[in-house]
């Protein structure tokens, strides 16, 4: 089987932060997956962006096929990599993501993308997995015997990219008009998608877990930066987005001053970190790479999921983080959405701040065990394979 991918991240930003992300997983446990020749057409880039995010000499492989910006790399057997370095710098300096959008619909890419096709022979036979509502002219141009949207979150929620809102919905019409079906995380989006745009098939597949990463019970050393704050530790690994709920969040650190409350993550929004109360009971600790980030949760003594709730507010998430934070067995508190709402079996659900508060100072895990086998990565990514498999054989 032959899948060509389309992530939304940029594979130096994955190499640099760890495989975390939803587009990310998918790539991995298809690289591992026997049979399955995997294309990676990575996000264009310049060597301008390459230079100030600190991501040179990250992507490691032998170069198979070179012309102009263009390089595709054998990664190893079986996967391999198409990558777009720009000269343009100027361009993506002041047009910011529609460069990205428009880069896609570049047709010297496009031209190499075809030959590499060609090279690799997968030019008459494979799946287009396009992750990116930012690259349907690619989809758009490449016609694929088999296209397929990952419909992640809903991008026309994000106050972020509010200044993309045409060409988002541009995206999301041109994806119902030539993906043969759409993937999904969450319940919220099919509700959404489906009314919007009308997809020709749209397929739940949850978010998972890289059991391995956060079942292991080796007892690690508590990392430094957390070694001088108290317990009992309050955590939350996640980036500072939207999706939290900062007034939620300030009435707890205020009603729980005996907790410490430690948040690990990006800083995305700066808006709501800023709204965030610095009490002397919070603490900040910034983003940590893939492989060390478990280690910050085993050390929490409750996970927390502070989402709003509020239909407006939300961006049709499925949290990754709570199935991390259940592979570790910790309680899990967290708000009545975002997904979490269908894992109530699982996790405490906490209606008013005073509720919140009365679940995080007992720390003891009552609820049952989440079955892990039916969220791992690789469990999805078999619900994945084999819907490619029956839609290319009908």
């Amino acid at each position: 089987m032959n899948i060509v991918v389309v992530p939304f991240h940029d594979w130096r930003k994955i190499i640099l932060e760890g495989c975390r992300t939803r587009d990310a997983h998918f790539i991995g446990e298809l690289t591992k997956t026997p049979g399955v020749t995997t294309l990676i057409i990575n996000r264009p880039t310049t060597l301008l962006e390459i230079l100030i995010k600190k991501k040179p000499n990250l992507i490691s492989g032998k170069v198979i096929l070179a012309k102009s910006n263009f390089k595709l790399y054998e990664i190893k057997k079986d996967v391999y990599l198409v990558d777009y370095v720009s000269k343009n710098m100027f361009s993506q300096a002041f047009t910011g993501y529609k460069w990205f959008i428009n880069q896609y619909g570049n047709k010297q890419y496009l031209a190499f993308i075809k030959d590499c096709l060609r090279l690799l022979n997968m030019e008459s036979k494979y799946c287009l997995l396009n992750q990116n509502i930012f690259a349907y002219k690619l989809s758009e141009q490449l016609h694929a015997p088999l296209s397929i949207l990952d419909a992640w979150d809903n991008f026309l929620k994000f106050k972020v990219y509010k200044h993309l809102m045409p060409q988002i919905k541009a995206g999301y019409h041109t994806y119902a008009n030539r993906a043969h079906f759409w993937i999904t995380n969450s319940k919220d989006n099919i509700t959404a998608f489906n009314k919007a745009y009308k997809p020709k098939k749209l397929v739940l597949i949850k978010n998972g877990v890289d059991v391995q990463r956060f079942v292991q019970n080796t007892v690690l050393p508590k990392p430094k930066d957390m070694q001088a704050i108290p317990h009992p530790i309050i955590g939350f690994g996640g980036k500072i987005s939207q999706l939290l709920d900062v007034a939620l969040i300030n009435k707890v650190t205020k009603l729980a001053p005996n907790l410490s409350f430690v948040f690990v993550g990006q800083i995305l929004d700066k808006q709501v970190y800023k709204q965030i109360i610095k009490r002397p009971n919070v603490f900040f600790l910034g983003d940590k790479h893939y492989d060390t980030y478990p280690i910050y949760v085993k050390h929490f003594d409750v996970c927390i999921v502070p989402y709003v709730v509020a239909d407006q507010k939300k961006s049709g998430a499925n949290s990754i983080k709570v199935y991390e934070y259940l592979a570790t067995a910790k309680k899990v508190v967290g708000t009545n959405a975002n997904g979490l709402e269908d894992l109530s079996e699982y996790v405490y659900i906490a209606n008013t701040p005073q509720e919140f508060v009365n679940e995080i100072n007992a720390t003891e895990n009552k609820k049952a065990p989440l079955v892990l086998e039916n969220h791992s990565w690789e469990s999805k990514t078999q619900q994945l394979l084999n819907l490619v498999n029956n839609a290319s054989t009908n």
